[in-house]
């Protein structure tokens, strides 16, 4: 655990929208915060250390399963995808744009079940930040893995 370390959902989004007033947003872009696609996913953020680390908690709900009653695996990267996406736009203090991403498929997921999905940087830089992340059920069991590579973008000024 990190000195640094930023715990609780709601400290996490209230450190992240500081942060924002800082970034160069684009003209017209208007940040919604959280995004989307993480209200949609119901994530719920953990702990985030500044330009290394961001954890966040899913419940998986009966609608992302497939017929037998399984995570079905392209909703388990969309969870990983919104940790990548966060995490890089705040270590590269501006907007990312994923070239890649890789998962893994470990073990099964149910329905109903807690999900901790930890995110990390592997390297980052001016022009493209590396993560890899990793989801444990709620045994602390690994369910998946999976990398990225993202594309920092300039911010048009006018």
């Amino acid at each position: 655990m990190s000195d640094d370390a930023i715990h609780g959902h709601e400290q996490i989004l209230e450190h992240t929208f500081a942060m924002l007033r800082s970034f160069p947003i684009p003209p017209g872009v208007n940040l919604q915060l959280p995004p989307p696609s993480t209200k949609t996913l119901d994530m719920q953020f953990e702990e985030y250390v500044p330009a290394r680390s961001l954890t966040a908690t899913v419940a998986v709900p009966q609608q992302y399963a497939n017929a037998v009653g399984l995570l079905q695996g392209g909703f388990l990267s969309a969870m990983i995808d919104d940790l990548f996406g966060a995490l890089s736009y705040l270590t590269a203090r501006g907007p990312t744009t994923s070239l890649d991403m890789t998962t893994h498929y470990l073990r099964p997921v149910f329905a109903g079940e807690r999900l901790r999905l930890h995110t990390v940087v592997r390297k980052g830089g001016r022009t493209a930040i590396f993560l890899a992340a990793e989801a444990h059920n709620g045994s602390d069991k690994l369910v998946a893995t999976a990398t990225c590579t993202l594309q920092v973008l300039p911010v048009p000024t006018s």
